[in-house]
């Protein structure tokens, strides 16, 4: 009976210490969102998934209350990103091609949330551990555990000095790591104009090609099942290439329409896409690090399933699809 007592007195103090971090957590991770807009830097960042491994070079600015971005890709073929707030304009140097478009997603390194969430405890654990570094700088971590199979943990560092998040890993419901994203050089100076502008001084002979978005609500499509805390973040319809591999060929640059469906629960996102039957979809559910994708046709049309999420996830929202007569 005294150690029963005594368990009950303990975890009565200990009770509102892990509620106080647990609400210390969530703050870091609204302050990474601010400093991923606010801060201006210039950095490398690694993203590693499986074996590969995938470098890029990133300037960012926030000035007079614009956002400016420049991202250059270091591996691969070369691909230059300028963005303006939404505004995002790609340099496509092998196939000569510049592409508009407005940024869909709100959750790219190093900004962490897809929306702004109060339910987010619902779903996970938040704890804060202890200091790190990474890329030379100081960090705090944030340890975010899942309190269901149907979603991911990951573990945060945002920077001491102003909050910015320098490193996010992925981790299954084992606490391995999937995939992280990281900077390997980081630098918080001013940033000047020129080191905004594209590297591609002579665009003669480039076509541009706008990859048209728009906002979509009454498509008839809807998902019946979806794993507890997520919901609909945007519909959106919005032009592709008509192959994933036609970046590599030239003849073949031909766009068409696809309606995309986006579901979130703050941290981890799931996409459905909805187009016409293409031969060359494949059929079946592949992983890649923490991303899971499932393709399959519904009547006459292709489904691609697609999110940072278990397959479990994946499967709920894929048997649960349907299209309602409007």
């Amino acid at each position: 009976m005294r150690a029963i007592l005594f368990y009950i007195v303990l975890t009565a103090f200990m009770a509102p210490a892990n509620a106080d971090e647990s609400v210390e957590a969530q703050t870091l991770l609204q302050k990474i969102q601010t400093a991923s807009k606010k801060t201006d830097y210039v950095g490398s960042f690694v993203f590693q998934q499986n074996s590969q491994l995938m470098s890029s070079r990133i300037i960012h600015r926030f000035a007079a209350g614009d956002e400016q971005e420049k991202i250059e890709k270091l591996d691969g073929r070369r691909r230059e990103y300028i963005r303006k707030n939404e505004d995002i304009v790609s340099y496509q140097p092998d196939i000569k091609t510049l592409r508009v478009e407005k940024r869909q997603a709100l959750d790219m390194f190093p900004a962490v949330l897809a929306f702004n969430s109060a339910n987010l405890s619902d779903h996970y654990q938040f704890k804060l551990a202890e200091l790190a570094r990474v890329a030379g700088v100081d960090c705090r971590t944030v340890i975010i555990e899942p309190k269901d199979a149907l979603r991911y943990g990951y573990r945060l560092c945002a920077a001491v000095q102003n909050n910015l998040m320098l490193q996010a890993q992925t981790t299954d419901l084992k606490g391995e790591v999937l995939e992280q994203i990281a900077f390997t050089s980081l630098m918080f100076d001013p940033v000047e104009d020129k080191n905004l502008k594209t590297s591609f001084s002579d665009l003669s002979g480039w076509k541009t090609v706008r990859g048209a978005v728009a906002v979509s609500t009454e498509s008839g499509w809807a998902v019946k099942a979806l794993p507890p805390g997520f919901k609909k973040i945007r519909e959106v319809r919005r032009l592709i290439n008509s192959s994933a591999d036609a970046a590599l060929d030239k003849k073949n640059t031909d766009l068409h329409e696809v309606l995309q469906l986006v579901y979130s629960d703050g941290l981890a996102t799931i996409s459905v896409f909805v187009e016409p039957v293409n031969t060359e979809h494949t059929r079946g559910v592949v992983q890649k690090g923490a991303t899971t994708i499932s393709g399959f046709q519904l009547g006459n049309v292709w489904i691609t399933v697609v999110g940072e999420v278990p397959v479990a996830a994946i499967k709920l929202l894929s048997d649960s699809i349907e299209y309602k007569q409007k």
